[in-house]
């Protein structure tokens, strides 16, 4: 790895204004997001606030925090994406996978400047609202959170160290996700008469479709003739699914009875 690659992979993600991490808040952030919203615990889950946004299309704001929440995944994909192609240049990786990941970045930018100015027609501002999904450090003492976090613990940032892994994780679940999320807010927008909410985000979902295909492409592509590649990505895309909870409580215990085994030995198999 170059030592420009080895700075950007040590060096913390970084915005202005600083992030600020939804899962970090200190109980008087939490107490101020629970005035705001009614409910601190529901600003994460962004479903449930986009409900609350059609069933309120009075309240501005809970369209800013519906907005800020998703803002925050961009931020999240433009740190993440710009890595990979700085990083991915040193690994055993075709040219045109790191091209697609340099497309998918300013993809990210373009969402990020979109959301700005969606914040802005309601009088908001990027950091009226902590972030769901990206952001800077823990406080001292506590751990670092995330999916494969979750999962694995530390063992989860070297599993993402793999682009099989990376791919099947960003570009096929959390894509993936953000396709439908995308595609039901522009519903909503429609609905509550938001024609700016409807047009940014039908712009963002035909994004996704794009970004969805460069993981199902890339990975089928490295996973060529190599049928525990191929069965690595299919263990981490149904790892995310569990994680995020993106399943029905039936279809959840069926996943863990059927990985059983396999839930047990995953961190040997994608380590």
């Amino acid at each position: 790895m170059s030592k420009f690659a080895d700075q950007v992979r040590e060096n913390p993600s970084v915005r202005e204004p600083a992030y600020r991490p939804a899962m970090y808040l200190s109980d008087a952030e939490k107490a101020e997001l629970d005035a705001k919203i009614g409910d601190a615990n529901l600003f994460q889950d962004l479903v449930t606030m986009r409900e609350m946004v059609r069933e309120q299309p009075e309240n501005l704001e809970l369209r800013k925090a519906m907005v800020s929440g998703i803002a925050s995944a961009e931020f999240a994909g433009i740190d993440a994406f710009s890595r990979k192609v700085v990083e991915w240049q040193s690994w055993p990786v075709p040219q045109t996978l790191i091209m697609a990941m340099a497309r998918q970045t300013w993809d990210e930018v373009r969402h990020a400047a979109l959301a700005i100015g969606l914040l802005e027609s309601y009088g908001g501002q990027i950091g009226d609202y902590p972030d769901t999904l990206a952001g800077g450090a823990p406080p001292p003492g506590v751990s670092p959170q995330g999916l494969l976090m979750q999962g694995y613990g530390a063992a989860g940032e070297q599993m993402m160290r793999d682009p099989v892994v990376s791919l099947s994780m960003t570009n096929v679940s959390l894509e993936g996700g953000a396709l439908t999320l995308f595609q039901e807010t522009s519903a909503v927008g429609e609905k509550i008469g938001d024609r700016l909410m409807a047009h940014c985000y039908d712009y963002n979902w035909s994004d996704e479709v794009t970004h969805t295909a460069i993981g199902d492409y890339f990975v089928k592509l490295l996973t060529e003739d190599d049928p525990e590649g191929e069965a690595k990505a299919l263990r981490v895309h149904a790892m995310a699914e569990l994680f995020r909870a993106r399943l029905s409580g039936q279809q959840s215990d069926e996943l863990k009875e059927f990985f059983a085994e396999e839930m047990s030995r995953a961190t040997a198999a994608l380590g």
